[in-house]
């Protein structure tokens, strides 16, 4: 009876650390089926993208070919007092004062906001890429545009879905899941967060 007990113990401690080590891999299984999952959406998204930028940008938009993401910087006049600072490999957090449109790619407006000062860390994916600058260092957070986003630019992008809320609904339901959105934005203020 005492050898049934050690046996089964053995056996029970065999399968934990077996199915913890198969079903985890150490978080790199997730970590590696969810850049599969996101690399697909990005090739589906990207003749749709351009597509949309061709029609209804104009002969100025450009691609990020990291991100998917199209984006025309439209005529305006900038203020560059403002100077983004690095802190590591990022950026320290910036807060914007803005004007700026959300819409779905049908042209169903989601927001809209006029004044609207807000913390740009605390936002979607794409909205960090468009506001920091490209950053240089290796193995650091870089922007798409060589000084970010400044006093009084305005711009108009259309980023894909993992961009922007990927497959989880937005809190106030009106994105549906795997949606690519488009953003116009003209900056007013920008100051540091800390």
């Amino acid at each position: 009876m005492k050898n049934l007990k050690l046996l089964f113990i053995a056996f029970l401690a065999i399968t934990t650390i077996s199915s913890c080590s198969k079903d985890s891999d150490n978080g790199l299984g997730d970590y590696e089926e969810n850049l599969k999952r996101i690399d697909s959406i990005l090739k589906a998204q990207a003749p749709i993208l351009k597509e949309y930028a061709e029609q209804n940008f104009g002969e100025n938009a450009k691609i990020d070919s990291t991100t998917g993401i199209w984006y025309e910087v439209l005529e305006s006049t900038v203020d560059s007092t403002y100077e983004y600072i690095k802190t590591g490999n990022s950026w320290v957090p910036v807060v914007a004062t803005i004007n700026y449109k959300g819409e779905l790619m049908n042209g169903t407006e989601f927001d809209s906001q006029n004044n609207y000062e807000m913390d740009i860390n605390g936002l979607i994916p794409a909205w960090l890429q468009i506001f920091y600058p490209e950053n240089n260092s290796p193995n650091a957070f870089s922007g798409i545009l060589p000084h970010g986003l400044l006093i009084g630019n305005k711009i108009r992008f259309i980023a894909p879905s993992p961009y922007c809320y990927d497959n989880k609904p937005d809190k106030n339901g009106k994105i549906p899941v795997n949606s690519p959105l488009i953003f116009n934005i003209e900056v007013l203020k920008l100051k540091s967060a800390n």
